[in-house]
């Protein structure tokens, strides 16, 4: 699972372009019951590239 605060969930990942991203996201019930998979394809921007790695 990604690292949290009591206020945020922080995603890192890296993608097949070689870009590294780690963002938050503002915890609520239903950020924390979805997988950072989940979060990465909510909140992520797809002109990063293909997710390779999900820092876990």
């Amino acid at each position: 699972m990604s690292r949290a605060t009591t206020t945020h969930r922080v995603v890192e990942y890296w993608t097949d372009q070689g870009t590294h991203v780690i963002f938050p996201v503002q915890r609520s019930e239903e950020v924390d019951r979805m997988s950072d998979a989940q979060l990465i394809s909510r909140y992520g921007d797809p002109e990063d590239g293909s997710v390779t790695k999900i820092a876990h």
